[in-house]
């Protein structure tokens, strides 16, 4: 960090200052505990003025962080791997500095120690997901061992905390990456567990119908479309889209799919920087399969786009560099989920000025596509993408029985996904789907409306 004179640093007249200026230049903040070095800025104003003037070197974090948390610590919580020591102070002090959790004695918000012992409805259902979480860390491999029983306890608390969410499957993911920062805490991971939830809004993806899950999935394949154009095009041709591929990403924050030590590098940020680390990081998993994606077919696809986070290699580095190439703010989010409740459809625009490398954006009303789009000569119809959220209204609902797929110009997912009780997984009916596929463009042709011509194979 190169830092200037006039930023307000001493200069070799002002004696003991010196001193200071060099140990703060060798990095002294970032060995001390996060309340010495909070102290430190609090008391001493030459401390303040030495952490004010590097606030440039991280210009991508926000200001106003949870808990006052000291811009050093921040900045090397965002630059590096803190190690497990150092990152269990960082996450604590992000997660629940400056709150007060309630406490009712008698209550769903009765304090951890009492909340899990008590029985809960949800226990069958999160006892058959303890056993298949994160099977591949030590801590959670033995069963009935010390991990699993900690995770058993904590989701049962907050099922019973949380009564209008209870246990949704994806929490055992977010908990259990929790429990191994703080693996022998356990009401510290069920405090962090509930500000994580609330203070993120991430409760509001796991409430019924899911109603926030609806939109950030839209949101996501507006974003795909304005930055990887490439990779939109082709998810068109196989008839899928985000619903497909990354709601797992986004309800288990990747803990679901991508190791540990790539997802704690992933929470480092989004703990800072908020929703628009996720956004930047999906981006940069589908940025790295553009080329194989558009030059394979349908079924491998369907399977691929499964399983590709899970079984590629991903240095944790090298993809947050990937994915903070992506110039995702939090103004850009907003202005697609205002977007959601138009009358019409939006379209995100993205536009990279190569002399000043500025990204600039743009999120536009476009016509609603007809219910039966007519192709051109010599194109085939379009399939429509089965979608399992209806857009429109104040929010997305998971939709069952709405009317027929062609008036909403959209399928409906929910016949070809099936789970897998013994693993955990939803997969989907791929030769059923292609079926599907088949018998739209039937259709699309039969209707075919101009004569005289025969209809597009």
């Amino acid at each position: 960090m190169d830092v200037s004179p006039s930023a307000g640093n001493p200069t070799e007249d002002e004696g003991p200052d010196m001193e200071w200026f060099t140990l703060f230049r060798v990095g002294l903040p970032t060995h001390l505990s996060l309340a010495e070095a909070r102290r430190c800025r609090t008391v001493c104003s030459f401390w303040r003025r030495l952490s004010l003037a590097g606030r440039d070197a991280c210009d991508e974090l926000r200001d106003g962080l949870p808990g006052g948390l000291s811009q050093p610590i921040m900045e090397a919580l965002w630059a590096e791997d803190l190690g497990e020591a150092h990152r269990g102070q960082a996450w604590k002090e992000l997660l629940l500095g400056g709150i007060t959790l309630q406490q009712r004695a008698g209550t769903p918000q009765d304090d951890y120690a009492k909340l899990c012992d008590q029985t809960s409805s949800f226990d069958s259902a999160i006892r058959r997901d303890v056993h298949r979480t994160l099977p591949q860390e030590e801590l959670f491999r033995e069963r009935q061992g010390k991990g699993q029983l900690a995770l058993f306890r904590l989701l049962r608390a907050l099922a019973i905390r949380l009564e209008d969410v209870g246990y949704c499957q994806s929490l055992n993911f977010i908990v259990a990456t929790l429990i191994g920062v703080f693996p022998d805490d356990e009401a510290v991971v069920f405090n962090c567990s509930l500000a994580l939830l609330l203070r993120h809004s991430l409760v509001d993806l796991y409430r019924p119908n899911f109603p926030k899950l609806g939109v950030i999935i839209w949101q996501f394949d507006r974003i795909v479309e304005g930055f990887l154009p490439k990779v939109h095009n082709a998810l068109a041709i196989h008839g899928v889209n985000s619903e497909y591929y990354a709601i797992q990403w986004f309800l288990s924050l990747y803990a679901s799919d991508l190791p540990q030590k790539v997802v704690r590098r992933i929470w480092d940020r989004f703990l800072v920087a908020g929703w628009r680390i996720i956004v930047q990081v999906g981006l940069a998993l589908l940025y790295d399969i553009q080329d194989e994606l558009a030059h394979i077919d349908t079924c491998v696809a369907l399977s691929f786009l499964k399983k590709f986070a899970q079984t590629r290699t991903y240095e944790p580095e090298q993809l947050l560099r990937t994915a903070s190439s992506f110039k995702v703010s939090h103004r850009l989010l907003s202005a697609l989920e205002a977007a959601y409740n138009w009358e019409e459809d939006a379209q995100l625009t993205v536009v990279k000025d190569l002399n000043t490398k500025q990204v600039h954006w743009a999120v536009q009303a476009i016509p609603r596509a007809p219910p039966t789009p007519v192709p051109n000569t010599g194109e085939e119809p379009a399939v429509p993408i089965p979608r399992a959220f209806c857009r429109g209204g104040s929010g997305a609902a998971f939709q069952g029985d709405i009317g027929p797929a062609e008036e909403r110009n959209e399928g409906n997912v929910l016949p070809f996904l099936v789970r897998n009780l013994d693993t955990g997984e939803t997969g989907i009916l791929k030769k059923a789907f292609v079926q599907y596929k088949n018998e739209i463009h039937s259709h699309c042709t039969a209707n075919w409306p101009i004569m005289g011509h025969e209809p597009p194979c």
